[in-house]
């Protein structure tokens, strides 16, 4: 379900051409960067967003963290994150690396806090889902 990901414009399996779309859109905002992981052969597995790039606070904001359904559990997400991370604090120059993760979603807390995210602050029910509302995680990478 990539509602969870706030992602329900994509599809599975993801494709060179809604990334495209996806990119394109976001070099409206410059202070937004798209990012897509390839596999060995080139295609599409996975997709993340840099927001709220503030130069001058020396932080991000990391969203929209997508892995192609396929392929979780073998430790993608979490390689993409730390990539993630370490071209925000690199080239980037960012001190703070922040990002939000649905409380229904474990798995990808538990992904992110392998990485180095920890919990900053809780949003109980903060999003409405269809007939669901769902707690917030903000979590923040300020190593």
């Amino acid at each position: 379900m990539l509602g969870m990901w706030c992602r329900d414009h994509f599809s599975f399996p993801l494709s060179a051409d809604q990334l495209e779309r996806y990119h394109n859109e976001l070099e409206k905002d410059s202070r937004s960067f798209g990012f897509t992981a390839l596999n060995e052969k080139g295609i599409p597995v996975g997709s993340f967003r840099m927001s709220r790039v503030d130069y001058e606070k020396k932080s991000v904001h990391l969203g929209f963290i997508v892995i192609d359904q396929s392929l979780r559990g073998q430790g993608l997400g979490g390689q993409m994150v730390s990539l993630a991370v370490g071209y925000a604090k690199e080239f980037l120059g960012m001190e703070r690396i922040t990002l939000n993760v649905f409380d229904c979603n474990p798995g990808a807390k538990r992904c992110y806090e392998k990485v180095g995210f920890h919990e900053e602050q809780f949003k109980k029910e903060d999003f409405a889902y269809e007939e669901e509302k769902w707690g917030i995680y903000l979590m923040v990478y300020d190593k």
